[in-house]
């Protein structure tokens, strides 16, 4: 130990084995540390019982002087409890923007692929100007009015008011995550949420659950419409979620790998399914027939759908559903085929547990279902039953249950 000199301070160098620490004998816990980069004066003492030591300032940026002047404040208030440490560490956390918070947590939750790209569009986009704030600086006032504001309508001509929701719904969720895992001086860093304004208020838009299915007058034409397409592989998609109830990207993302021939079956893994359990559909005759098309004429691309350039999967549909409206008079959306099939599934009287099976539906609160197997040959004969009506109602001429089938189905209903 050593008397810090300005002489000592300019030739010392580097030892090539590490930092060097030259701790002053005049200021105990005062010193010069010696790295390859820099050389940094530095504090040292107990603080609560735990050694700390922190920088003080940079030799060439600050005196020698100025630094032991600086150091022997320091030093007393670190006698008296104060932790630079944990000072440093709140404000790094105070600082956390909301982009940051938006990643990080995209990084640490597992979730579905479209579930996490819906989180950043929604939050990249109609927060665009608050991805660098600090989310401590997220206010209620600004919550309240940027809802209104999304919830008065899109340019494209839409409400605003679904979208509205969802976007402030994903943010309470970052700031429920933010408020749980990080604190300040021990107190959560978020410690009222902003977004609960708008449940205080009575702020979040009403929005009615959709009810629109295909209806049965209008099945032909949506057929007709539909085998007329250009492309066959997004003729064979819509084909596809009609006569299974499949959701959107549960059937886009679908690989051949998941279809199973030989027990004609396909399976939506549980990555892409909403409650998160592997679904084996059994198929019907006709979809069997579709799907073997398909795969006779299968490119290079693991999904059963492939986008352009076998890349992906198909994932735009606008110019197609346009086709399809002008075409069939039916002013449908995606989800009304999976509408459309469990309707007719209750309209053809189809067992309730038997629907819950074919919908991949949890069963909350019931606890008769662990009790309850239903084979897949038993949802098959439902299956062939839905498949029959449709291309009943769609004038397609194909029989798709034997009358040996539908005695066994009569009788198991």
């Amino acid at each position: 130990m050593e008397r810090l000199t300005q002489k000592v301070v300019d030739t010392t160098k580097p030892t090539g084995q590490g930092k060097l620490l030259i701790r002053d004998s005049e200021l105990k816990g005062f010193g010069l540390g010696v790295s390859g980069r820099s050389k940094s004066y530095f504090v040292e003492c107990r603080v609560n019982g735990m050694k700390r030591r922190t920088t003080v300032g940079r030799a060439d940026l600050i005196t020698l002087e100025d630094a032991r002047a600086k150091a022997r404040k320091l030093l007393v208030e670190m006698l008296d409890g104060f932790d630079p440490s944990a000072e440093k560490r709140n404000e790094k956390v105070a600082s956390i923007t909301l982009i940051e918070l938006l990643e990080e947590y995209l990084q640490v939750r597992t979730l579905k692929a479209s579930t996490a790209k819906v989180y950043r569009r929604v939050i990249t986009k109609k927060l665009k100007d608050w991805l660098h704030l600090p989310i401590v600086e997220i206010t209620k006032d600004m919550v309240e009015q940027r809802h209104r504001l999304l919830s008065s309508g899109s340019s494209k001509g839409t409400s605003g008011k679904g979208y509205a929701n969802v976007c402030f719904k994903t943010l309470q969720t970052l700031l429920n995550y933010a408020g749980e895992k990080y604190e300040v001086d021990g107190k959560p860093l978020i410690a009222v949420n902003p977004v609960s304004r708008l449940t205080k208020t009575r702020a979040w838009n009403r929005l009615h659950p959709r009810t629109g299915i295909i209806p049965d007058y209008k099945l032909q034409a949506w057929y007709n419409a539909v085998n007329g397409l250009a492309s066959r592989g997004v003729r064979d998609y819509f084909l596809l979620l009609l006569f299974t109830g499949l959701r959107r990207n549960e059937g886009s993302c679908l690989k051949w790998t998941e279809v199973d021939f030989e027990a004609q079956t396909l399976t939506i893994r549980r990555s892409q399914a909403k409650n998160h359990r592997d679904h084996v559909l059994p198929l019907s005759k006709f979809l069997i027939d579709l799907l073997k098309e398909r795969y006779a004429n299968r490119t290079s691309s693991p999904y059963v759908f492939p986008g352009r350039g076998n890349k992906s999967h198909l994932t735009d549909f606008r110019f197609w559903m346009k086709q399809i409206r002008e075409k069939s008079g039916c002013n449908f959306i995606i989800h009304d085929t999976r509408r459309s099939f469990l309707s007719c599934a209750e309209q053809l009287e189809v067992p309730y547990y038997v629907l819950k099976r074919l919908a991949n539906h949890t069963f909350s609160g019931d606890t008769l279902v662990p009790y309850i197997v239903v084979s897949l040959e038993r949802l098959r004969l439902h299956m062939e039953r839905i498949t029959g009506h449709f291309l009943e109602l769609m004038r397609v001429d194909q029989v798709m249950v034997s009358d040996g089938a539908a005695d066994i189905l009569q009788a198991a209903v």
